[in-house]
């Protein structure tokens, strides 16, 4: 029997989401390992805000010093930051080392909502409607309310607009809370996205090699699907398969393989809707590396179809390794 390739790891990382990788990475080693994968964990990361190309600089070195010299696959399991934009991904294209998930450009496009909603707009996928602000531009409040407020509605989304797992979210209900949520955002070092509030149901459909999978819906305990509702046991609640009529669930499904093509994702991602009060959906974001634990949302889906946690990362793992060889 032909010895299966040591698969590397890359977990941890630099963003704010860095807890969650760690927590994914290490899911995703167990798992490779129980089905014969020899895997080694690589963290080049650590707590505290990242500084630009910090992570790939790490890797260059340990590339350089032979760390990862008999790595014949990696497999990211970063979220945000460098890990999800497209700088890591660069790194192993120019490497030529395959890696597991979405490429340069999906992820650089994926990881930025406004460019994002361009894409998807093209490709007849509905977004809410929204305004992107730029740090140090004035928000005077003729502004937040002739324009945000009478265009958007209130409430308001405040959000920076590349981060994950609602980092730096705001809900907010008047013009007065508008620059502290502008703030808030703007600390994550980019621009804000200030987008209409669809008020509904939560729901993601999970892609996977251009199938979409059962669709989950979320009851989050504080009615939005915030970061203490996602990481905090008892927050939320899950359907797989979501309780929905026929036709609201194929729309979820060909909106979330429509958007999987026009955000040029590969092997796996998971699109996150808001399901308005009459069952129009509306795509918030395209995840190219989401939580990735045996509890996470695209693992709950899959094994809706069957498809166990450790098979899910034994299947990425060979469709990396398929482009072996090729041009990745």
């Amino acid at each position: 029997m032909t010895a299966r390739p040591v698969i590397g790891v890359l977990l941890g990382g630099t963003s704010p989401e860095r807890e969650v990788s760690l927590s994914s990475g290490t899911g995703v080693a167990e798992a490779l390992e129980a089905e014969g994968w020899p895997v080694r964990l690589y963290d080049y990361g650590t707590a505290g805000e990242e500084k630009h190309g910090s992570v790939a600089a790490r890797l260059e070195h340990a590339l350089s010093e032979g760390e990862l010299v008999d790595v014949e696959l990696v497999f990211i399991v970063l979220h945000g930051g460098a890990g999800e934009d497209g700088r890591v991904q660069s790194f192993f294209e120019l490497a030529g080392v395959p890696y597991t998930g979405t490429g340069v450009l999906g992820s650089s496009v994926s990881m930025n909502k406004w460019i994002s909603k361009s894409l998807l707009r093209r490709a007849g996928v509905r977004v809410p409607e929204a305004r992107l602000w730029s740090p140090g531009n004035p928000a005077p409040a003729n502004i937040i309310e002739a324009d945000w407020g009478a265009a958007l509605g209130w409430p308001l989304v405040v959000k920076p607009v590349d981060q994950g797992s609602t980092v730096g979210f705001s809900l907010v209900e008047s013009a007065d809370h508008v620059p502290a949520a502008l703030e808030k955002a703007a600390a994550y070092g980019g621009h804000v996205l200030v987008e209409a509030y669809i008020p509904g149901r939560e729901v993601t459909v999970a892609v996977l090699e251009e199938q979409a999978l059962p669709v989950v819906e979320i009851h989050p305990e504080h009615g939005v699907y915030d970061y203490e509702c996602k990481y905090t046991a008892g927050k939320s609640t899950y359907t797989c398969p979501a309780d929905l009529p026929q036709g609201v669930t194929r729309r979820l499904q060909e909106d979330a393989l429509k958007a999987f093509d026009a955000l040029y994702n590969r092997d796996f991602s998971r699109m996150d809707f808001r399901l308005a009060e009459d069952d129009t959906p509306f795509l918030l974001e395209g995840n190219t590396l989401p939580g990735f634990t045996a509890t996470s949302l695209v693992p709950k889906a899959a094994a809706a179809v069957g498809i166990s946690f450790n098979e899910l990362c034994t299947r990425l793992a060979e469709a990396a390794l398929g482009r072996k060889g090729a041009p990745i």
